[in-house]
């Protein structure tokens, strides 16, 4: 029998557990994919929802509703008797699973990022999970499990599956296997920071390369440089950032893919040196570590970029 996740890179104890659920027919009602953009969860929930409609393909089968839009979802599209149609599909997500399966056995929807629906919305999405009609399975992605991304009781009626970076060669093997040439599959595996989607994405797109090469540039110039250079640095790539969560587009945020381009430089350098030397590139690769995590918190990017370049400054 085919792995009806063959083509899904890493997660193995995540698919275990879908693998089991389907060969014992004991699926939940709803599912929550948990993690952050392009580690899996959107390919993982149409591979398991092709296992369940096996009668045709998901892009034409009656039984299988999907949303994966950037815009956010309306309260149109989820409801049962909505005061006006649905914008983009034919049928609300409650409409369709009200009605009997088609032709399959079960009807299957997919609403990837959850986040995407205000909190009232969320909450007519709520009713639908307390209240499962039989033979429905319903998966929802989120990169998070916040309460301000998703409600919490949203989050518990629904079994949870963690989704957690991959394995750079992992990825680098699958990207082989695409015919994505040997030096060019390792570097944007290691650029990928574990994500096999991104990497998918970019592995015809030449335009990642020069853009990693440039930033790795900026890096060996910052070295021993007077400190307004490492200061320009940061408060261009704040600015590239701003500009880029203004953007409603999916484009990789500037910031993660310059720090991603850094820590290839240090650790190259970190492996090619001994003693004190090693020591402190170890250092600054760590810290650029501590940089990504100031990032995701409420402090200002500006002022964690530039703690990190004049650091970097030091290094020659």
């Amino acid at each position: 029998m085919t792995d009806p996740f063959h083509s899904v890179v890493g997660h193995s104890q995540a698919l275990d557990q879908l693998r089991s659920q389907i060969n014992t027919d004991r699926l939940a009602h709803a599912y929550l994919f948990v993690g952050e953009t392009g580690l899996g969860k959107s390919t993982t929930a149409r591979a398991l929802a092709s296992a369940l409609l096996p009668e045709a393909p998901l892009t034409r089968h009656p039984d299988y509703w999907e949303d994966d839009r950037i815009k956010p979802l309306s309260i149109n599209e989820i409801r049962l008797l909505p005061d006006k149609p649905p914008e983009f599909h034919e049928l609300s997500l409650q409409a369709f699973l009200n009605l009997k399966p088609a032709v399959g056995a079960r009807r299957v929807a997919v609403v990837v990022n959850v986040g995407r629906l205000r909190d009232q919305d969320q909450g007519v999405l709520l009713k639908t999970l307390e209240e499962p009609h039989p033979h429905r399975v319903i998966v929802l992605t989120t990169p998070s499990l916040n309460p301000f991304v998703v409600l919490p009781t949203v989050v518990s009626r629904c079994q949870r599956l963690f989704f957690h970076p991959v394995p750079a060669p992992e990825i680098e093997t699958r990207l082989a296997s695409r015919g994505v040439e040997t030096k060019r599959a390792r570097l944007l595996a290691e650029l990928s920071g574990g994500r096999p989607g991104w990497a998918m994405r970019r592995a015809d797109d030449q335009s990642v390369i020069a853009l990693h090469h440039t930033w790795t540039q900026r890096l060996q110039e910052i070295f021993g440089a007077p400190v307004d250079v490492p200061l320009h640095v940061a408060a261009q790539l704040d600015s590239e950032q701003m500009g880029w969560r203004r953007s409603e587009g999916d484009e990789e945020d500037p910031a993660l893919f310059a720090i991603a381009s850094w820590q290839i430089e240090l650790r190259r350098r970190m492996l090619a040196s001994r003693g004190r030397e090693q020591g402190r590139w170890a250092r600054l690769l760590e810290l650029s570590y501590d940089t990504l995590g100031y990032l995701e918190q409420n402090v200002s990017p500006r002022l964690a970029l530039e703690t990190f370049l004049l650091e970097c400054r030091k290094a020659s």
